[in-house]
């Protein structure tokens, strides 16, 4: 497709006035052919169909998500996006036509379930052992620990609040460790005593001290989560998965998943210190650890290496604002987000290696409305058998 046949599709599109075999076109064109690089849609034209869509989409649906911003995103991505969120009818209609599968969502009604979205969904252990299903537990007072109030609410978070001087003796003795496990479909916010907030995604844990002692606050995460560090005299530190980040008040992301394979920590706010756990302690400053300033990403990989580069915010932090958003992502990282959101699992059948794509869908939605993206580009099809899918590439 030509630069100037292309832009004259869109202008159509946007327009209204294409026939349903062009509107297919446009909703099922795939990232090779928005990053070409000759193809720069007009910005106004961009930013018109994409106030138009959304507001379209907002008055057809209870989800209440935020507006995605594209002003920062290269106009080919903002143009995938605004082709991701239109209406996809004539997608469904074009993708029958030309290769005879039935889509995803025929295929998950002909099943008899479209896997919902996760949820707040979470197991609380505390220090002897004993563990209450956040998940079940009515909202309220959930117990009191050594002076300490533990508290549900009925938005998804627990709470943590000194109650009495019988939490200050805590503070005198060995510490007294709570871990949170969030299993995959399922998220929690964590209120600590400190004024520190942490919001964990699916199929993570942080394990935490119920009062903070001696010259540090320290916490130890698997998995995702995000981070809003209450400013005090003692430095907090995380430690996840090769390690160890170092702040004294500020709001930062890390994503340590194993099968990730990096780790990564993004600063949104404020200044944190990021060190390798094969190298010296934080303490003593030495070689391998980076100091990263708002707007940074430190990628710490399987060799103890530690890269600072510039953080794309909107992504990193698409979890916590209950979307997902796909630039140019690998459909191996894709499916391990929905694996762990969906509680479902994948396979491959076929050479998936090449296979990227573009969008932007809410986390509240279905998982059909994600595997949609992946369809659209009309280079894979589905089989799903059980919590099981999986995806044939041509």
């Amino acid at each position: 497709m030509t630069k100037y046949s292309a832009k004259q599709l869109l202008e159509r599109y946007i327009e209204g006035t294409c026939s349903a075999e062009e509107k297919a076109i446009v909703e099922s064109w795939h990232l090779k052919e928005l990053e070409r690089k000759n193809f720069e849609p007009d910005p106004n034209q961009l930013e018109q169909a994409h106030e138009n869509i959304w507001r379209s989409i907002n008055s057809r649906s209870k989800d209440n998500f935020p507006r995605p911003i594209l002003k920062r995103l290269p106009y080919r991505y903002a143009a995938a996006v605004i082709v991701t969120i239109a209406l996809s009818a004539a997608l469904f209609f074009f993708i029958q036509k030309n290769t005879g599968y039935a889509t995803v969502k025929e295929l998950l009604v002909k099943s008899g379930k479209d896997f919902i979205p996760g949820g707040n969904k979470a197991i609380l252990t505390l220090a002897d052992g004993s563990k209450i299903s956040l998940t079940d537990a009515a909202t309220g007072k959930l117990i009191n620990q050594s002076g300490i109030s533990i508290t549900k609410t009925k938005d998804g978070q627990v709470i943590y609040k000194i109650d009495s001087k019988e939490a200050a003796d805590v503070k005198l003795k060995q510490p007294i460790y709570n871990t949170i496990t969030t299993p995959k479909g399922g998220q929690f916010q964590i209120d600590l005593p400190d004024g520190s907030k942490i919001w964990l995604n699916a199929e993570s844990s942080l394990k935490y001290p119920m009062v903070f002692k001696g010259d540090i606050r320290k916490v130890e995460l698997t998995g995702e989560a995000y981070f809003e560090v209450a400013k005090a005299g003692q430095p907090f530190i995380v430690a996840s998965n090769g390690q160890e980040v170092e702040v004294l008040g500020t709001h930062f992301n890390i994503n340590s998943y194993a099968d990730e394979g990096n780790t990564k920590t993004t600063l949104l706010e404020g200044s944190v210190s990021v060190a390798g756990l094969g190298s010296p302690q934080i303490v003593n400053r030495n070689s391998n650890i980076v100091i990263l300033q708002p707007n940074q990403q430190a990628i710490l990989n399987t060799n103890n290496i530690i890269k600072v580069q510039e953080a794309d915010i909107e992504n990193a932090m698409a979890w916590k604002n209950n979307l997902f958003i796909f630039k140019g992502e690998s459909i191996e990282s894709i499916t391990r987000k929905l694996s762990r959101w969906y509680d479902v699992e994948f396979s491959f059948e076929g050479n998936a290696s090449n296979l990227s794509y573009v969008g932007i869908v809410s986390r509240s939605k279905n998982i059909s409305s994600v595997l949609s993206i992946m369809e659209g580009a009309g280079n894979v099809h589905f089989k799903i058998d059980g919590r099981r899918i999986t995806i044939i590439t041509k």
